[in-house]
């Protein structure tokens, strides 16, 4: 049986005219971020989640006994993984144009069954990099009711809250002294370098992680062009100059290893709306993907591998079944209309596992 999407019904030959299919909205975040990190059987499960503290060990006496620590800010999250599962019919027409014997009939119901199966696939991909984004953008996920997608908390039937602090996002008043962006990033005289100085300095002090990744929303470059300072730098470095003028932010700039864009970070709804993820005037600054801070967890599914089978007992049709983590596939012949039922799903939970990591920063605010 196949389980995978580009053979879920049996003919291997279309994989390549499978992963040839456009669509999709591409990667613009790191795949460590997609990297499972974690299988867990059925769809209930726990992650460690890490607030940690800056704690250091106490003195004794040499040869003293040892004293006794609690270890803090360490605690085991039980969550329910998120499931997702739909089918598709491919008409009995399709399937016989494989089995006619004129090449040209055989290769356009190729060309058909791949392009609806590699579109059904690519659903499932987009729903996990949605997932990441809609984390890296608000330390949140929301659903509605029928189990749609949302940018948002408004409409939502039910959402998972990663426990970002309040301190580590908008203006970023870390330590409750002060916010690290004073000013809005909209005026040329705020202290860009400053500001990132200071975050950057924050970072270290409340986790440990230096910050390395930054993702932004689309206002950011314009704000970078007008700004004061950050006109001299560009004086002096024609390299910054020509990407930043070409609206990318150059890796390396401001300390920040790797910059990426996020303005074209979206989904289509079931409407067909594009729903915008990030904010315009906002970016996320992360660590370096890591399973330190940062998990992907896969369930498992059930999964027929003779759909035909009959056995005496229950027992021996639990025979026909596969226990198959993360994203899954099989199909069967039906008869009325003929054709061929495809059932595809995914059980799986990105999961913030050290919530003071993130700093979700909106730098235009007056």
């Amino acid at each position: 049986m196949a389980t995978d999407l580009e053979t879920i019904i049996g003919y291997k030959n279309l994989c390549g005219v499978i992963q040839g299919v456009k669509g999709g909205t591409g990667m613009d975040f790191p795949p460590e971020f997609l990297r499972v990190t974690k299988q867990i059987s059925g769809k209930t499960g726990e992650y460690t989640r890490v607030d940690g503290d800056r704690k250091v060990a106490r003195i004794v006496a040499y040869g003293s006994p040892s004293q006794r620590r609690n270890l803090t800010g360490i605690s085991k999250v039980a969550v329910n993984l998120l499931h997702s599962f739909e089918h598709e019919i491919i008409e009995g027409a399709i399937l016989l144009a494989l089995q006619d014997s004129n090449a040209q009939k055989q290769e356009m119901g190729a060309a058909e069954i791949a392009r609806q199966t590699g579109d059904f696939a690519r659903r499932f991909d987009e729903l996990r990099k949605a997932m990441v984004r809609s984390i890296l953008a608000t330390g949140q996920i929301h659903f509605d009711e029928d189990g749609n997608l949302l940018a948002s908390s408004d409409g939502a039937a039910f959402s998972i809250d990663f426990g970002v602090p309040a301190g580590n996002k908008d203006q970023l008043d870390v330590f409750g002294d002060g916010d690290i962006i004073d000013v809005s990033w909209d005026n040329a005289a705020a202290k860009i370098a400053v500001h990132m100085r200071a975050l950057q300095e924050a970072a270290v002090r409340l986790t440990g992680y230096e910050l390395t990744h930054a993702f932004y929303g689309k206002n950011i470059v314009e704000y970078l062009l007008k700004n004061t300072s950050v006109g001299k730098l560009i004086q002096n470095n024609n390299a910054l100059n020509t990407s930043l003028q070409s609206g990318i932010i150059p890796d390396g700039f401001m300390g920040i290893q790797k910059w990426f864009k996020m303005n074209v970070s979206f989904f289509e709804d079931e409407d067909g709306e594009i729903v915008e993820i990030f904010g315009d005037n906002d970016i996320t600054f992360t660590p370096t993907p890591s399973s330190d801070w940062w998990g992907f967890i896969e369930g498992s599914y059930p999964v027929p591998t003779n759909l035909g089978n009959v056995s005496g007992d229950a027992s021996g049709a639990a025979g026909g079944l596969a226990e198959i983590f993360g994203r899954f596939s099989y199909a069967h012949i039906i008869n009325d209309p003929t054709g061929i039922k495809q059932y595809a799903g995914d059980t799986m939970l990105p999961v913030l596992q050290v919530p003071k990591a993130i700093f979700i920063a909106t730098v235009d605010f007056e």
